[in-house]
């Protein structure tokens, strides 16, 4: 009896040790998948902070990831982990205003895996619009403003694209103040749908806050003395300030773009001072051009702003503005002309827009 007990005892001993062994196998087992998971869900979240960090650089730098295909990917470390990426335009399109798509292949590898953990994210990419809306040939976002005209000059906002677009107002104001400061020293040649419009919602933001991203970026000419340089073109409008006395000179007939006058000065067509633009001659702008806190058209010759003028004044200015349309000066509205000035502000300011679309893991 006893030694029976001795045998079934050692039996129940030895299953026990069995029993211990067995747990002890699975316990590293777990703790082997769990580190594996971890491994694998550290390299997952390396290889999507790669895929934001290359969103930050593609918003800095437009040709980003052009630069970084198959053959030259980005190749770096997040806190030791190792990534690699790089961008494939799976739709690169030739119209400037239509989307591209780009697929961007991020991995990431961790200890313990045996290959590397990849995500892929679509996105699409349009060009941000940071110029406002074309009122009418002639916008006056400031109250604080004198107003006359004179000579052959004439104001028209009817669209002239012929491409089919809405007539605009030939003035548009900010109060029936200046409404009919308008109306009642208008001498020259004013048409529009209508003539003359109240609109109480207009304000000069956030066209200040254009000039200001506008301001210092690479792709901005200052314009100053005698200026012989090209004054943008169709495929390449530019980005022109006038702070100072300057003159166009060597034939310049045309531009494109948007064009900034501002510091107190005045736009002539001869003999200037202060912040001048002198054109003495046949010359045509098409786009935006804005006057902050400064509007003084006086001169000869036929120069026209084919698209929209925008009277403004920054916060804090509060000397009143003397807009003196005189002259052969023509202000026609003309719907296209937006798109120059909308292309040469992305083209300064460089900065798309992203709409994430699908992310495969």
């Amino acid at each position: 009896m006893g030694r029976a007990m001795l045998i079934i005892l050692s039996g129940v001993i030895v299953s026990l040790g069995y029993i211990g062994i067995g747990t002890a196998g699975q316990g590293k087992m777990m703790i082997s998948r769990n580190v594996g998971y971890a491994n694998f869900v550290t390299a997952k979240n390396t290889a999507h902070m790669a895929i934001q960090m290359a969103m930050q650089k593609m918003n800095e730098d437009s040709t980003w990831a052009e630069d970084h295909h198959s053959g030259n990917p980005w190749i770096g470390e997040i806190e030791g982990r190792p990534f690699s990426l790089y961008a494939e335009y799976i739709h690169n399109s030739t119209d400037y205003w239509a989307p591209d798509t780009v697929r961007l292949y991020s991995e990431s590898v961790f200890d313990g895996l045996k290959e590397p953990v990849e995500i892929v994210s679509v996105y699409e990419i349009n060009s941000l619009d940071y110029v406002p809306d074309f009122k009418s040939p002639l916008t006056i976002a400031t109250k604080n403003f004198s107003y006359s005209t004179g000579g052959s000059s004439s104001i028209n906002g009817f669209d002239g694209s012929g491409s089919g677009c809405s007539d605009k107002p030939g003035i548009t104001v900010m109060d029936e103040t200046s409404n009919f400061l308008v109306e009642n020293y208008t001498g020259n040649d004013l048409k529009g749908d209508p003539p003359i419009k109240t609109d109480t919602t207009l304000t000069y933001r956030p066209t200040d806050q254009l000039i200001e991203r506008l301001e210092n970026t690479a792709y901005t000419q200052t314009i100053t003395g005698n200026y012989k340089g090209s004054m943008g073109t169709k495929e390449y409008p530019g980005v022109f300030f006038v702070e100072d006395e300057a003159r166009l000179t060597g034939g310049i007939d045309e531009g494109f773009g948007i064009l900034v006058i501002r510091s107190g000065g005045n736009m002539t067509y001869e003999d200037s001072t202060g912040a001048v633009l002198d054109i003495a001659g046949n010359f045509k702008f098409n786009g935006l051009v804005i006057f902050e806190n400064a509007y003084n058209f006086d001169g000869k010759g036929t120069p026209t702003i084919n698209g929209s003028a925008l009277v403004g004044n920054t916060e804090g200015y509060t000397k009143q503005i003397d807009i003196d349309i005189s002259g052969n000066l023509t202000l026609q509205y003309d719907c296209t002309a937006k798109n120059y000035a909308k292309k040469a502000a992305a083209l300064a300011v460089k900065q798309k827009k992203y709409k994430h679309i699908i992310t495969f893991e």
